[in-house]
């Protein structure tokens, strides 16, 4: 099987792609090819293009694309990143269709990759409820084998796993972009506001568990689900750590430390409006003996 890597890069610019189609209401599937760099059988996808095709109702066709703006495009990448290739094309659905068959073909004819892979992005997962605390990626990954049956190529596909490979520059740049959308969410760059936003977003993750643990504990009692000693045992642990935290002892640590932060803020609020207070009776001084200095009239200098 292959050893597919996806970079940061290739899932930002494939949701933006994704979200810009959505933004302006159009219902198409997106489409774009995949860039990288294979080695044996590991695969490391590292960006992605969009790709032009004629405005159609439903999947993108064949005949509608572009070939000279994806030759150009490839020309393009092939000159700054001469050990990329096209490694195959990305869209949008839960599964690939038997339309996708002809398409495929296509990118596998214009990019001259014998078995190019297919990167789909399930949209409808991102409009659940729980789509923005679910950890899992709706992505997947598929690989195509075609074989002969009844004197015709068959083309079936086979989901392959897939991990999330970041080198340290793109950590840094996912980190900057993370930080951009937060303030540009929020409206504001407070570190502080950043921290509080992790912890409330761990808190709700945290919450939703709990709930899918006693749903699952109350169908064991029901007998509607079956028993499974690993995860009871697990559970078990989980309970007796909590009966040995001494809620008094935690009441008093948390509230001595919602008052030393309340005094910090209350000291930085004292200092802002000194500070201010300074700044305004400097300006008045300055003010005043201007004013002074006009009303005498040396003749000698």
């Amino acid at each position: 099987a292959l050893d597919v890597h996806l970079h940061p890069l290739v899932l930002i610019n494939v949701s933006d792609h994704v979200v810009r189609f959505r933004c302006t209401g159009r219902s198409q599937r997106v489409l774009g090819a995949l860039l990288g760099a294979q080695e044996g059988r590991r695969v490391d996808v590292h960006t992605s293009f969009e790709l032009c095709v004629e405005d159609a109702e439903g999947a993108p066709a064949p005949e509608g694309l572009d070939l000279e703006f994806f030759q150009q495009r490839l020309a393009q990448y092939m000159e700054v990143f001469p050990k990329y290739e096209c490694l195959g094309w990305y869209s949008t659905g839960s599964s690939p269709q038997e339309t996708d068959k002809a398409l495929h073909k296509k990118i596998q004819d214009v990019a001259s990759n014998e078995n190019p892979f297919v990167l789909l992005v399930d949209v409808e997962k991102m409009k659940g409820e729980r789509a923005g605390q679910s950890e899992e990626l709706p992505v997947k990954v598929y690989d195509s084998t075609a074989h002969l049956g009844g004197g015709e190529v068959k083309v079936e596909w086979k989901e392959v796993r897939y991990e999330i490979d970041t080198l340290e520059a793109e950590r840094i740049a996912v980190n900057h972009v993370a930080k951009t959308a937060t303030v540009a969410a929020a409206g504001h760059s407070s570190d502080f506001t950043q921290h509080t936003g992790g912890l409330a977003n761990s808190v709700v993750m945290l919450n939703n568990r709990v709930k899918e643990l006693l749903e699952y504990m109350r169908d064991v009692k029901a007998q509607r689900a079956p028993k499974n000693h690993a995860i009871l045992r697990q559970m078990l642990s989980i309970c007796q750590g909590l009966q040995a935290v001494q809620p008094g002892a935690l009441q008093r640590e948390f509230c001595g430390e919602f008052n030393d932060a309340a005094l910090v803020v209350l000291l930085a609020s004292l200092t802002k409006a000194c500070a201010h207070s300074s700044d305004l009776l400097d300006k008045f001084q300055l003010a005043h003996d201007k004013k002074h200095r006009q009303r005498h009239h040396y003749p000698f200098g």
